[in-house]
């Protein structure tokens, strides 16, 4: 069996068993009983990944994204996604110890860490000569495992703060190190994975889940990024100098794409811009991207694929609207609010922002479903609306949240508001079923190439971020052109032609189209929130819906309640207990 499905065949376990909190401990059995042979060792490296796979996909993506300014599960006027308000604290930023995700997302990553210290011992005691294999392995393996905790302890302390510090599999409940002490602790795995790791060696080498030494290097140079929001001490100039090495092959041979496409099509595991994915295949794991919360009921009647797809599609979440209820624009009715708009972020011009359509023999276009989803050139193929009274019509997808069916002229007995200017737009019980642009970060294939579904890998670093990296590291220290070309080398591939009709430049860079580009290109990919706080805007600035908290506790999440039920040397963020049981600042 190759690797690559070794992995994806034990991610495929790994995700069923990331459902339960509960830690799952093989060292007892698997040294004696299990490895026989090398096949047997990727089996033991590959379950840490396949709980990092949920992780990236899900976890990530409910606390980086619907807490920031470009996603959001709106309450539906149709009474779906209500949720219990969880949706609504996460986007108002009123989440407290009682929160589920304040206590998922420190189990998930606690457990991402044990995971990787109980495959480290076992490779440890694990006598490779007797396998056939070399030292020189050991070394790697035992750098996947640094790198993947090095991460998972990274977004623990992203999320929390500092978090207790593990050595051993045996080791006692232990409170809370300090920030300091935990971003000490994740620099020296990812240095120790950068100098275990082994380098990419060609461009044609294909992604296969597991950590080369750049990516590594990203990870690392991402520490140090945003080193001053988590130890208040700058480091962009360590970032840049990692960013500049990568580019310039130090850790291996990687070049941008020159059509976006590449980095996420059927094939993307060839890209050359591809520093760490989580592999994808129809048969042993798909990537979905969460679609079945994302695209609208009837989506599958539209995209022409039947096969495991129609009852696939929720329509909860959606990308915050670019315009009010009377489809005007934000940026012009409301100047002052900078941020969240994402699908007008992008120009006319660029190619990414047509309604997403597949062309048969894996070409497509577009990113977005928005505006009617009838295809041109299939009519028969068209998505209906699910709920009265508009079932059976053609979905219409609109940039904007806005209860339209409870206009008076629209529903004479029912109707609340005389006209749209009085039509509120909030997370509550406002969106129609047709309201908020839908990402489609991959294709989706119709039914004729209905086995190249969910195929596509998940890319979790990628060059871009590398070159964007480097290019906020030159506008920090003032050199906004040298930032400027950075981005630009990106950009251009988004055009017909190349010709971007509104690059940046050191005339028009500076902190809101920094992040504005942050968000164009990274859209979806679980980063968005570690932007906004690297910025100083997550507690500060205002989105659609969104009054900023000016309060820089949100800026971490509290613990949860049975988190700290279960370890009683846990100390609570501050702000998010009743005092005597926070973390003072000596401990924090």
């Amino acid at each position: 069996m190759k690797i690559k499905n070794i992995l994806m065949s034990a991610a495929m376990i790994g995700t069923l068993a990331s459902c339960n909190m509960d830690e799952v401990y093989y060292s007892e059995t698997v040294t004696d009983n299990f490895v026989e042979g090398e096949a047997n060792v990727y089996q033991l490296l590959s379950r840490p990944f396949g709980h990092w796979r949920a992780f990236v996909g899900s976890h990530r993506f409910n606390i980086n994204e619907l807490m920031a300014d470009a996603f959001i599960y709106p309450a539906r006027v149709t009474n779906d996604w209500y949720n219990g308000g969880d949706f609504m604290a996460r986007h108002y930023h009123t989440m407290d110890w009682q929160d589920g995700r304040a206590d998922t997302n420190w189990k998930e990553a606690m457990q991402g860490i044990a995971r990787c210290i109980t495959v480290m011992e076992q490779i440890n005691a694990l006598d490779y000569a007797a396998l056939r294999m070399t030292e020189e392995q050991r070394a790697s393996h035992l750098g996947q495992m640094q790198a993947l905790m090095g991460f998972f302890y990274w977004q623990a302390m992203d999320w929390y703060g500092g978090v207790p510090i593990y050595e051993s599999s045996s080791d006692p409940l232990l409170p809370r190190a300090t920030v300091k002490q935990t971003f000490d602790k994740c620099e020296e795995l990812l240095k120790a994975a950068v100098a275990g790791l082994p380098a990419r060696q060609s461009l044609n080498e294909e992604a296969d889940g597991y950590l080369k030494k750049g990516a590594a290097a990203q990870l690392l140079a991402n520490l140090y990024f945003n080193a001053e929001s988590y130890i208040g001490v700058p480091m962009f100039d360590e970032a840049a100098k990692i960013c500049e090495d990568i580019i310039a092959g130090v850790y291996g041979p990687y070049e941008l794409e020159d059509n976006w496409q590449n980095v996420f099509n059927f094939d993307n595991k060839t890209s050359t811009e591809i520093m760490w994915a989580v592999p994808a295949d129809y048969s042993l794991m798909k990537n979905d991207f969460d679609c079945g919360n994302w695209y609208p009921y009837h989506i599958y009647k539209y995209l022409g694929i039947n096969t495991g797809f129609t009852h696939s599609s929720n329509n909860g979440g959606c990308m915050t609207p670019s315009r009010n209820p009377e489809n005007k624009l934000y940026k012009e009715t409301n100047p002052e609010i900078k941020l969240g708009s994402p699908y007008e972020k992008f120009d006319d011009g660029d190619l990414r922002k047509k309604c997403y359509r597949y062309l048969g023999n894996k070409q497509y276009e577009g990113m977005f479903f928005i505006g009617e989803l009838r295809d041109p050139d299939n009519p028969e193929r068209w998505a209906t609306k699910n709920r009265e009274p508009n079932r059976g019509k053609c979905v219409t997808i609109v940039d904007r949240i806005a209860p339209y069916s409870k206009l008076k002229s629209t529903n004479p007995q029912k109707g609340e508001y005389d006209s749209p200017a009085d039509l509120p737009s909030t997370m509550y019980n406002c969106a129609e079923e047709d309201d908020g642009v839908r990402l489609v970060k991959f294709p989706i294939p119709d039914e004729a190439d209905y086995k190249l579904y969910g195929t596509c890998y998940n890319p979790f670093v990628r060059l871009t971020e590398t070159y964007y990296t480097l290019a906020e590291c030159k506008l920090r220290k003032g050199d906004k052109q040298g930032a400027a070309d950075l981005i630009n080398k990106v950009r251009k591939r988004n055009f017909a032609g190349g010709n971007d009709p509104n690059p940046a430049t050191a005339a028009n860079l500076d902190k809101y189209r920094m992040l504005d580009e942050w968000l164009i290109e990274f859209l979806g990919e679980g980063r968005r929130r570690i932007d906004l706080i690297r910025w100083g805007a997550f507690h500060t600035e205002k989105w659609w819906d969104h009054e900023p908290t000016n309060d820089p506790k949100v800026c971490r999440l509290p613990v949860g309640d049975s988190v700290m039920g279960s370890n009683n040397l846990l100390k609570q963020n501050p702000g998010y207990g009743s005092g005597s049981d926070e973390l003072s600042p000596e401990e924090i």
